[in-house]
């Protein structure tokens, strides 16, 4: 449940938007996700030009008709390295039976290639693996809902009037918020408490207890940092001295798992509570 939790939140809440006209596809180093696309009109036109003279050997989804001997346009070192359609238009003139169009024609081909290719995904896989030109809006809870569930839930160790005073207004961004809440990270919210590390018990052989910030451990050694910040290594033998660890988010794993419903309700009340929070 919990990495079910944790995963969704990159893709939690209403999606909206659309691939801009004149911008790139995405942000990448190779030319088909950096390019400048063309205008809607010239990609309109491309596709049809695409559809009437390509789409029977390349395939509508420019994968490709093997019996045809129509290569995979996504994977064309071609196209990728065409800019104003000359890679196209000379692919064109060496086609069997050729194919002749005029240069504006080859040119909106080429574009309406260029815009699909900069939404597929990688190794050539389909568009629409990756897509583009999508805004996330996680604040979809209900505010007063959340709360009620943070009194339930989070109060008992979390105060928005102590650690989490202003918290809202140290994210400018919902979906950092949110995953830092949930994560339990330290520096933000308090969580995570313990010093940014495990905590260990180690005891030794006499019954001495020795209690500290677990720096390592391995079946030779442990190493602790003890409050006074004096680092202490001691030597393991077959189990000996005993390490007791404790982490320091497990309450905050334990509440992560006791607010878990199928719509992530809570996730959403909270995050959107905490948003309020300035």
């Amino acid at each position: 449940m919990l990495n079910r939790l944790l995963f969704r939140l990159a893709g939690i809440g209403a999606i909206a938007g659309s691939m801009a006209a004149q911008g790139p596809g995405r942000v990448g180093g190779f030319p088909q996700y950096t390019r400048t696309l063309a205008s809607q009109d010239v990609l309109a036109r491309g596709k049809s030009l695409y559809d009437a003279n390509c789409g029977a050997c390349h395939a509508p989804d420019m994968r490709g008709v093997p019996e045809k001997n129509g290569p995979n346009l996504l994977r064309s070192t071609e196209t990728f390295s065409d800019k104003q359609g000359e890679h196209v238009a000379a692919s064109l003139l060496k086609h069997n039976p050729v194919v002749n169009l005029p240069e504006s024609d080859t040119f909106a081909i080429s574009e309406y290639i260029h815009s699909i290719q900069a939404t597929m995904g990688g190794q050539g896989s389909p568009p629409g693996r990756n897509p583009v030109g999508l805004t996330y809006n996680v604040l979809i809870g209900d505010p007063k809902a959340g709360a009620t569930a943070f009194t339930k839930l989070c109060a008992s160790c979390h105060s928005v009037t102590g650690d989490l005073k202003g918290i809202g207004a140290k994210y400018d961004d919902p979906k950092a918020l949110q995953g830092a809440w949930v994560a339990g990270r330290a520096g933000g919210f308090g969580f995570g408490r313990g010093g940014g590390g495990q905590q260990a018990t180690v005891t030794l052989a006499n019954g001495q207890k020795l209690e500290g910030r677990l720096v390592r451990k391995d079946d030779f050694l442990v190493v602790i940092t003890l409050p006074d910040g004096t680092r202490k290594s001691i030597e393991r033998d077959n189990g000996v001295p005993k390490v007791d660890v404790k982490d320091p988010q497990e309450a905050h794993k334990k509440m992560i798992l006791a607010m878990d419903d199928p719509e992530n309700k809570n996730l959403h009340d909270i995050t959107a509570y905490l948003a309020t929070i300035r």
